[in-house]
């Protein structure tokens, strides 16, 4: 469906987002309070065109279709007669409910009137309005044309039928729309809080250092990117603002507390990729970084004992049949040394329990397709026990990290903690389980559904991490969300 659009604000949201509005046929009108601002945008989104066409993506008339379905205005009343109006400008409460204000007498009365704040309460930008009904977030995530995900958010007193059309329209523009409430930091923003800052807190606690947490996260869990290097991608000052919003909006939840560290490194200007240095530095005398995965070891065992289950941990270590003889048992064995999946519990408590040594592995979101292990191992594991267990998993072509043994290490821990906040998203209405997923899945690029995997694995084993995790530090950020609780 074509239809009149007005985006507000030509900075690198509102140009995505009108490309995204003019590519699929709808007449748009571009404001920013600065008008060579919209010159350089559109400018800008020419030489992108261009290099499109470049690759073959578009031809010359798809280029010159977009930027004729693009206008700019320079005055706030000439967007009468949109029936859509998204703003894209500084977030700034106060300036929103401003420029709302001006738009609702400007505007007619059935135009929908939506803002692109990743943070500010929906709520509170309608709250000055006459008919606060019409208004709604639409987060689009960046870069606009490329990113699916786009956050339909309700507040207090938005109507259903607003949402039910901008649903429609985001569809329309091929992208991926899930509802929500207004709440702070929506879906994505709220459920990836602990992908950054559980990392953070591991850091800060000493158990391993920035290479070792991401070439676990990555390598091992499957995430795109380690949190570190993302938050160096993002901006360490920006991820922090965000962090800190969350949290005041939360009223202090401790599940939300920003990271002291993090704290530290902006007030150091140590902001990241933008600054030449955050967590990793980006000049290029230092660009060689040291590996956190150990040396080839090639000494193979004669036999092990392998549980024939068919759960994906067990199918991790099928593939160890390839290269050394197999006995089946009840537990996963190489010498004297058991094999475990964490659930969160200590290897060292694990192996006084069972008088066994103990190896623990750490989570995957695939096991068969990750291109590392992690590791750790109780204090009693014998060198020629270790070297063996090594050497099997870089024999079917895992790399292996060997982690200090923590509850969670570090896989399970960060997962464990995005899964509750993922439960307690729905558990608290803010999305259903389904839209939380398609959210995390297409708003972070996270490899799977974090409800989708929690029913997969079985939610014992996040519960019983956060149960460990919680007894451990006897923090509250490690209560277990009743959503899960019902899952039991």
């Amino acid at each position: 469906m074509r239809f009149n659009l007005a985006v507000l604000g030509a900075g690198t949201m509102g140009i995505g987002i009108a490309e995204v509005a003019a590519a699929h046929g709808c007449r748009v009108k571009l404001y920013d309070i600065d008008s060579n601002a919209v010159k350089a945008a559109i400018d800008g989104l020419s030489l992108r065109l261009d290099k499109r066409i470049e690759k073959g993506k578009i031809d010359d008339a798809d280029k010159q279709a977009v930027l004729g379905h693009i206008t700019s205005v320079n005055d706030l009343a000439e967007l009468k007669g949109s029936e859509l109006v998204i703003e894209a400008v500084v977030e700034s409460l106060s300036v929103k409910q401003d420029l709302f204000k001006q738009l609702e007498q400007i505007c007619d009365k059935n135009t929908l009137l939506a803002s692109n704040t990743s943070s500010i309460s929906i709520t509170a930008i309608a709250a000055v309005l006459t008919h606060p009904e019409r208004v709604l977030g639409l987060h689009f995530f960046n870069p606009a044309p490329v990113m699916k995900l786009v956050e339909v958010v309700a507040g207090l007193k938005t109507d259903q039928a607003v949402l039910k059309q901008a649903t429609e329209w985001m569809r329309e523009w091929g992208k991926i729309p899930v509802r929500a409430q207004s709440t702070p930091g929506f879906i994505v923003n709220r459920v990836a809080r602990p992908f950054y800052g559980e990392a953070l807190k591991i850091k800060q606690e000493q158990l391993a250092d920035v290479h070792h947490l991401d070439a676990a996260l990555k390598e091992a869990a499957g995430f795109r990117m380690g949190p570190f290097s993302l938050m160096d991608l993002i901006g360490i000052d920006v991820n922090y603002q965000v962090s800190q919003t969350v949290y005041k909006a939360m009223f202090n939840d401790p599940r939300y507390r920003p990271s002291l560290l993090q704290s530290e490194m902006v007030a150091a200007g140590l902001l990241g990729r933008k600054s030449g240095r955050g967590f990793y530095s980006y000049h290029q005398k230092d660009s060689e970084q040291a590996s956190p995965f150990l040396s080839s070891q090639k000494q193979l065992p004669n036999q092990i004992q392998l549980n024939p289950s068919e759960h994906p941990f067990e199918q991790l270590l099928s593939p160890f049949k390839t290269v050394c003889a197999v006995t089946s048992g009840s537990l996963n064995q190489v010498g004297e040394t058991v094999l475990f999946q964490t659930v969160g519990h200590r290897a060292e408590s694990l192996a006084q329990q069972l008088k066994k040594p103990v190896c623990l592995v750490d989570w995957s979101f695939d096991y068969s397709h990750a291109e590392a292990v992690n590791l750790c191992f109780s204090t009693d594991v014998s060198d020629n026990d270790k070297n063996h267990i090594m050497a099997l998993f870089q024999h079917i072509g895992k790399q292996v990290l060997v982690t200090e043994d923590s509850p969670g290490m570090i896989n399970a821990r960060v997962m464990s903690m995005l899964i509750n906040e993922a439960a307690d998203a729905v558990f608290n209405g803010v999305a259903s389980a389904q839209d939380v997923d398609l959210a995390m899945r297409y708003g972070t690029n996270y490899p799977q559904g974090l409800i989708d995997y929690a029913g997969q694995i079985g939610w014992q084993n996040p519960a019983s991490v956060l149960t460990e995790l919680y007894q451990w530090f006897g923090d509250d950020r490690y209560r277990l969300s009743p959503y899960i609780r019902r899952q039991l």
